[in-house]
């Protein structure tokens, strides 16, 4: 795949145009790196090269989406370094309400899911596409907590129905169907985080789906190391998840349903 530096007026999304994402994925694989952990003081040094173009107007519209794609993919690397097989990265599968259900990694590649994960991110530094509605400090990561629990919420029961429809598994105890009937289903988030509140209200719907939905979530949580300057507000410093929440928490648990999903014949 050819890649390019990110440049003004193109209007490609690409997680590979831009240089900092480039270089850390490459880098996943060039040094054989196993866990969020590790990269993630590069991670957020890309994040705020983007971002400080974004803020300036740099970026095209297309460029914009370069963030989400470049997060997905990073994910996807990971999860493979550890599971050892390779997943499909932004596919669809056949649901019952949906005919075509976007999920961002799942496994296997063809055939009805066994495990998938949605991998999203939130929050935005204001820049000239938004600086009418946001305020410096940026668009808070709780704004779209909620619709995104809500979208995955929907994919969950969507996909599972119909696993169980094709094996007419009975749906018996809500609760325990959702977490026992395939495909498992995980979540990783990057947030971007304004202040306190928004915190503990990006935090709380992360911890709703995991008590609900998920069967494992996973948070990169940061903030601008000072929003009362330009160059601080893209800035950023790393903010430690709730026990049990870390991106590598989640990454270890889904990548022991892959491995088990590869071995089943």
């Amino acid at each position: 795949m050819a890649a390019h530096p990110a440049r003004a007026g193109s209007n490609v999304a690409n997680p590979f145009e831009f240089a900092p994402f480039r270089e850390l994925l490459d880098a996943v694989l060039i040094e054989d790196i196993g866990s969020f952990a590790a990269l993630e003081t590069r991670f957020l040094r890309a994040m705020s090269a983007f971002d400080t173009l974004q803020a300036a107007g740099r970026l095209s519209s297309g460029q914009n989406q370069n963030k989400g794609l470049f997060f997905n993919e990073l994910m996807g690397r990971l999860l493979e370094q550890c599971a050892g097989v390779g997943v499909v990265k932004r596919g669809k599968r056949r649901g019952v309400l949906l005919e075509k259900v976007d999920v961002d990694l799942c496994f296997p590649a063809t055939g009805p899911p066994v495990v998938i994960a949605e991998t999203k991110m939130a929050g935005t530094c204001q820049h000239p596409g938004n600086s009418g509605t946001t305020p410096v400090e940026g668009r808070r990561a709780s704004a779209d907590t909620a619709k995104r629990v809500r979208e995955i919420a929907l994919n969950v029961i969507d996909l599972k129905l119909a696993d169980a429809a094709s094996g007419a598994a009975p749906v018996g105890d809500i609760a325990t169907w959702i977490q026992q009937q395939r495909p498992a289903v995980f979540a990783m988030f990057g947030f971007r985080l304004t202040n306190d509140q928004d915190h503990a209200l990006a935090v709380r719907d992360a911890q709703q789906l995991a008590n609900s939905y998920a069967n494992g979530v996973g948070l990169a949580l940061y903030r601008p190391r000072d929003t009362t300057t330009v160059a601080g507000r893209t800035d950023y410093v790393a903010v430690k998840p709730p026990g049990g929440m870390s991106i590598d928490d989640a990454l270890r648990r889904l990548c022991r349903q892959v491995r088990a999903a590869a071995a089943t014949p």
